[in-house]
């Protein structure tokens, strides 16, 4: 089976909202979602937003299903546009490190229970993100666009 390549259109103003968690978290690292929709073979992330661990510590952060949920009931509610929902999740790593093969494996978990691929991306403390995609519990090879908030 030939494995898919994907590609993943991240909004800038969705980029700036993890640079600002990543710059108020300091040490600890911050995670939350990633709202957007999938277009053929691109998952557009349009949104991100945090999902707060009160335990979070310099080398870890936990997605709480249920603080989850509800940041997401709550980001649907407000932003009410008919195509949005979960593509993914984002958290950021306060050393120069990119996902590791623990944020690997989680993204391939979740993605088996959707019928489109999920994306993660990681926002490293020189400003840089690495992104990691995953369909069917299969790591997929992927191309990054950036999208200016007018398109």
């Amino acid at each position: 089976m030939k494995q898919r390549h994907l590609e993943a259109v991240l909004f800038v103003s969705a980029l700036d909202v993890i640079r600002a968690a990543a710059s108020a978290a300091g040490r600890a690292e911050t995670g939350g979602l990633l709202l957007g929709w999938w277009e053929d073979d691109a998952i557009v992330a349009r949104y991100a937003i945090e999902v707060p661990d009160p335990d979070a510590t310099t080398s870890s952060w936990t997605r709480a299903d249920h603080r989850a949920q509800d940041a997401l009931d709550r980001a649907l509610a407000d932003l009410d546009h008919p195509w949005l929902g979960y593509v993914g999740d984002w958290h950021t790593h306060p050393a120069r490190c990119g996902p590791s093969s623990q944020d690997e494996q989680s993204i391939c978990n979740a993605s088996r229970g959707y019928s489109q691929p999920l994306l993660l991306l990681v926002h490293r403390n020189d400003d840089t993100f690495e992104a990691r995609s995953a369909d069917q519990g299969n790591l997929c090879p992927l191309t990054i666009h950036h999208w200016s908030d007018d398109r």
